[in-house]
């Protein structure tokens, strides 16, 4: 289950309710589906393919409500070549055109997002928790100490999507 923090604050939800009540505040949407489905698939760790069809129900409405053309599965461990290089990209506030949708399969890590009111927070996302960060909202994203995520990614294009970094001159 999800943790959230509000930076400069000692207060820590962990309440799915109360987490998405927060979220819903910035345009956030949280959501927490079961995993044990996964785990009754039985399915190989690497099985990709397995892992869409186990969740394909939840990712057809998402695609259905959102606009959403296609999904993919990520993983991230330690022994990820070039680890540090990919999760550069990703650890400096930046923004996107499109929402960046991320369903935790196994592992977690962490959102951070500025506010447009000031406000920055964290989102400590854990197996079953599906985050949809809205497009132009202005976040980072980085691994908790074990480095390692497994996560379904859903894009509007079949593109994927590019960041706009803060320091790039992305409006304010």
């Amino acid at each position: 289950m999800a943790e959230l923090r509000v930076h400069g604050q000692d207060e820590v939800l962990t309440d799915a309710s109360q987490i998405d009540a927060f979220v819903k505040q910035y345009g956030i949407d949280y959501e927490h589906w079961d995993i044990t489905k996964l785990s009754a698939a039985g399915l190989a760790d690497d099985d990709k393919e397995g892992i869409l069809e186990v969740f394909s129900d939840e990712i057809a409405a998402l695609k259905a409500r959102g606009g959403y053309q296609s999904a993919d599965v990520i993983s991230l461990v330690p022994q990820t070549p070039d680890l540090d290089v990919l999760l550069a990209k990703f650890d400096k506030e930046h923004l996107h055109s499109e929402d960046e949708v991320r369903f935790v399969v196994d592992g977690r890590g962490v959102f951070t997002i500025h506010g447009p009111d000031d406000v920055v927070f964290d989102v400590e996302v854990h197996a079953g928790d599906l985050l949809v960060v809205p497009a132009d909202t202005w976040h980072w994203f980085t691994l908790c100490d074990d480095r390692t995520i497994k996560c379904i990614r859903v894009f509007e294009s079949t593109d994927g999507w590019a960041p706009l970094y803060r320091a790039e001159g992305a409006a304010q």
